[in-house]
């Protein structure tokens, strides 16, 4: 049989290759390399890529001279909430205003939040006794926010000491209206599943989120670590009502005008789901955000160039998204249904072949942006559970996003999703 296998690729001719290993050569590696390109481009040229930690604080420093706000959605969160305050408390930015919102949590959260206002660790606490949802708790949070600019976060995040004025220094742009902070997994030691998470964020949030910067597509400021330009977020009245909060944000800024800025250098520490049917279900529940706010709420502005609310860099970067997020997981069904009827059994070694090529090309991304990130998250180990991630990422977590993109599609899954209160559902446009 190897000795079948090494005659078949040898006697393989251009035309043949490319019939066989279309999904490579069509839709993977041009992204790689594009990437790559892009990354490169910065390193070697871009005047951005100059400005070193320390000159991004000192720039930051000054923009939040006079302090910064941050706003914390927490629903049954007793437990993180104060190793998160402590973290906040050991910025670097001198004067921080932190409020809190007890979005109906049925835990001791409560009881936690007077203890921290008591011991003067909060500034605000607003007590929800229903759940509203994150949006309602941003929103409401909004009129107690008294700097110009404010942290957008969950209770289990926590913060690199420089984050804030690392972050702030793209403020300097009075256009900039939302920046999103780059993201590490705190417990990616936790389990396997956890250590996949670890490599996709490098890749996908790291690596992925500088490359669509670069190119001025990007449109999420991560839930996480989501900073804001007080005077921009008024501008729109607040958040809206539903999933994905944070990519419908940061694209109705860009609609609005105002820019959107990633910066890898200021870091967040969040928590990851730790099995795979946690994984599973969260998973689930962003890919049907990603559909319904990418295809459905603002489809006129993407798909209809003859519509007078088309937006050709929207346009752009959400093809993007539908092609390599939305579409790719149907086209490797289609790849690999094709390939067992041409070949049979020997399409396994096919698939061998190409997951092969696929761990090549994930130990280069993960090499790529260890080049661009901090020291302190270069973790080398992490390159042995390359195949483990080539096997969770091709042949797992594309068939979990192909079944909720199938549902949402089908049967508008996000409009029942219990992560959204009912009562607020009810409330939202309907698109």
């Amino acid at each position: 049989m190897t000795e079948s296998l090494l005659d078949f690729f040898n006697n393989q001719g251009i035309e043949s290759f490319l019939s066989t290993f279309w999904i490579l050569v069509f839709v993977e590696v041009p992204r790689f390399f594009l990437g790559g390109l892009v990354v490169l481009m910065m390193l070697l040229f871009s005047k951005r890529a100059r400005y070193t930690p320390e000159d991004l604080r000192n720039i930051g420093r000054e923009i939040l001279h006079n302090g910064v706000s941050v706003v914390i959605s927490s629903h049954n969160d007793a437990a993180s909430l104060e190793p998160m305050i402590i973290s906040l408390r050991e910025q670097t930015v001198r004067k921080i205003q932190i409020i809190i919102v007890n979005d109906g949590s049925t835990d001791g959260t409560h009881n936690e939040c007077l203890r921290l206002r008591r011991a003067k660790k909060i500034d605000t606490y607003i007590h929800l006794k229903a759940r509203g949802g994150k949006a309602s708790a941003v929103n409401l949070a909004l009129s107690y926010v008294k700097y110009d600019f404010f942290v957008v976060t969950d209770a289990d995040t926590s913060f690199d000491r420089d984050a804030f004025e690392i972050a702030a220094a793209y403020f300097c742009d009075p256009r900039v209206g939302a920046v999103g902070g780059n993201l590490a997994v705190r417990n990616y030691k936790a389990s396997l599943a956890a250590r996949v998470q670890q490599i996709n964020y490098l890749l996908s949030i790291t690596l992925g989120r500088i490359v669509s910067d670069m190119l001025g597509l990007y449109f999420v400021a991560s839930g996480a670590f989501g900073f804001y330009r007080k005077a921009a977020t008024e501008s729109l009245g607040g958040w809206e009502l539903g999933p994905g909060e944070d990519g419908d944000i940061a694209t109705r800024l860009r609609l609005g005008g105002w820019k959107v800025r990633f910066s890898p250098y200021a870091v967040a520490q969040t928590d990851v789901p730790d099995t795979e049917l946690k994984l599973i279900k969260q998973r689930l529940r962003w890919n049907r955000s990603l559909i319904r706010l990418r295809f459905r709420k603002y489809r006129w502005h993407v798909l209809n160039p003859f519509n007078a609310n088309f937006n050709m860099s929207l346009a752009i970067g959400f093809f993007d998204i539908y092609i390599f997020t939305a579409l790719q997981p149907f086209l490797f069904v289609a790849f690999l249904i094709e390939k067992m009827i041409v070949f049979g059994f020997f399409s396994v070694y096919i698939l061998i072949s190409v997951s092969l090529i696929f761990i090549l090309l994930d130990g280069l991304k993960i090499l790529l942006s260890y080049t661009i990130s901090k020291k302190i998250y270069r973790d080398y180990s992490l390159l042995d559970y390359i195949p483990l991630y080539t096997f969770y990422n091709v042949y797992f977590l594309r068939f979990v996003r192909l079944i909720a993109i199938s549902h949402e599609l089908m049967f508008r899954g996000s409009y029942t999703d219990d992560y959204v209160p009912e009562k607020v559902r009810l409330q939202q446009k309907v698109y």
